[in-house]
């Protein structure tokens, strides 16, 4: 049965690596020009911040720019990650910080709502790994309160909380992916497939706290998830490297090692939402012209796998 699959890419996708950093607009204007469905928005970078639109009249206008004018749905919204680029690492911070997050996270929620978003990436609050003489029992429990906290607001507005698993965080085994959202346990709370992270996470157990606990292939990894845990999709080509010791590479579609005949038709039965985006990240000029080789690839893929 043919099923609906549309493509997006995130804002901050052209804003790594560059000085001066890509714009919101300048984004969503090329990705309105190659033919994208839909964007998803970095609540960072100067980009769709609660700063730069701080009221329900200023992001309706917006969305009615983004939707109407340029012809773009919104797929969702990425707020800085860990509390504003690191700024607030409320897993194991402080209370006055992890009160602060709370008030942060609401503010972004609120955003969502306004203007009408379906989705909202959220993280496990901080850098991991955790040290060895941290309370791991401690630190879990505030996480999986927090992301039911999260996930229960996001149901009242209709937003969707989306944990991008990265092997940046505390918690990246593939045993404490499944755990985890085993222990959140909420409808509205699920987990945004990204290949780079995956295969750090999975295959290179990037970050781990010893003993690593790794798979032959990030498929393995895909297939221990529970039925209908991917929220959201995050494609992109990578290696067994990682960048700035903070993630899996992320490169362009056929530059790296993924084999997109096996992976697509696993990740095809696993996840049975719309969106799937492009998400290679060079660090550089080179994003934008992998945002158009990148598409033509995705919509190629996705009409043989998905679409079909």
């Amino acid at each position: 049965m043919a099923r609906e699959a549309k493509t997006c890419r995130g804002t901050w996708c052209m804003a790594f690596g560059f000085e001066p950093q890509a714009t919101m607009e300048a984004v969503c204007k090329v990705l309105s020009a190659f033919n994208y469905d839909g964007v998803e928005l970095g609540g960072f970078f100067d980009h769709c911040t609660v700063e730069r639109f701080p009221d329900k009249e200023s992001r309706q206008k917006l969305r009615k720019w983004i939707n109407d004018d340029l012809g773009l749905e919104i797929a969702g919204i990425a707020p800085g990650p860990y509390g504003d680029l690191v700024r607030l690492p409320w897993a194991t911070g402080s209370d006055d910080v992890y009160e602060e997050y709370i008030e942060y996270f609401e503010g972004y929620l609120q955003l969502a709502a306004d203007m009408e978003m379906p989705a909202m990436r959220v993280d496990p609050g901080a850098v991991g790994p955790l040290p060895y003489d941290a309370d791991y029992d401690a630190v879990w429990d505030r996480v999986v309160t927090t992301f039911q906290h999260h996930a229960a607001k996001g149901a009242e507005v209709g937003v969707m909380m989306q944990w991008e698993l990265e092997s940046l965080q505390p918690f990246n085994k593939p045993s404490e992916t499944i755990k985890m959202l085993e222990d959140v346990g909420h409808d509205n709370f699920k987990l945004m497939y990204d290949t780079g992270h995956f295969q750090a996470c999975s295959v290179i157990g990037h970050n781990h706290v010893q003993p690593a606990e790794t798979l032959p292939d990030q498929i393995d990894f895909i297939k221990m998830l529970p039925k209908g845990s991917i929220g959201h999709v995050h494609l992109c080509d990578t290696d067994m490297n990682t960048h700035l010791n903070m993630f899996g590479t992320k490169s362009n579609y056929g530059e790296g090692i993924i084999d997109y005949t096996k992976l697509m038709p696993v990740l095809a039965d696993a996840y049975d939402g719309t969106w799937w985006a492009v998400d290679s990240i060079p660090m550089g000029p080179k994003a934008w012209e992998d945002t158009w080789t990148g598409h033509i690839t995705l919509n190629e893929m996705l009409d043989q796998y998905v679409r079909n």
